[in-house]
């Protein structure tokens, strides 16, 4: 699966980034515009999208190396699996027959 998820060289987590860079204090439209301009460089020729963001000061000075990376981190996804399984699979309601 992790294999699976490396190939998108870090596409998929280009809404988190964008995200954080607005919470940072980035207007929308120009961390939109920062991401896209990233992730399809990154989709062409590499290197991976948060190898370009690490390079790039405009996303440097409003997010640390730290919350840049926790933005691909794909554990954000499954965060709320444990709660999800034991409402769909708590305790069975008991049968009034």
């Amino acid at each position: 699966m992790k294999a699976n998820l490396d190939l998108t060289r870090g596409l998929i987590y280009s809404q988190r980034v964008l995200l954080a860079l607005v919470e940072s204090g980035m207007s929308r439209e120009e961390a939109y515009a920062l991401v896209q301009r990233h992730a399809m460089d990154a989709w062409k020729d590499g290197p991976d999208l948060p190898s370009r963001l690490l390079e790039d000061p405009a996303v440097t000075r409003l997010l640390p190396r730290e919350a840049l990376m926790a933005c691909f981190d794909p554990r954000y996804f499954i965060r709320h699996v444990n709660q999800i399984f034991d409402r769909v699979l708590g305790e069975p309601v008991a049968s009034s027959h």
